[in-house]
């Protein structure tokens, strides 16, 4: 009796090995919100992993006289001093972007939006908004 749950526990044990570690530490997706900029449609969400934040970014264009829009994350270190992005943007009236990347840094994640006229100038972008 003993060798049969030895043999049991010896095969739960290399099923759960199998696993990626991924599966295993991937947490739920969240939503993020960006914050309002007139003609920008913005969503996205974010996983955590095992290395790191996962997240994925869109923008829409909702504005003829608008020629460019953009939706931006950054995730920080713990002291703000270390920092990536990740941004889509879109170029045209109901254009659509999507962008999807890990991000390294898993202490502190922001957005930000932002509007972009014809010669490449940004006309408004707000200020960073804390998500965690």
């Amino acid at each position: 009796m003993r060798r049969i749950s030895l043999a049991a526990a010896s095969v739960a044990m290399l099923a759960l090995s199998a696993l990626p570690a991924s599966t295993a530490m991937a947490s739920t997706p969240h939503k993020l919100a960006f914050p309002a900029v007139s003609g920008l449609k913005a969503w996205g969400t974010y996983t955590k992993v095992a290395k790191g934040i996962k997240v994925n970014v869109c923008a829409e264009d909702m504005s003829r006289s608008i020629y460019a829009v953009g939706a931006v994350t950054v995730a920080s270190n713990s002291t703000y001093k270390m920092h990536t992005n990740l941004g889509a943007v879109a170029f045209g009236y109901h254009q659509t972007i999507c962008r999807s990347m890990t991000l390294r840094f898993t202490s502190h994640l922001q957005v930000y939006s932002f509007t972009a006229n014809n010669k490449g100038m940004i006309t408004h972008q707000t200020k960073l908004k804390k998500i965690y």
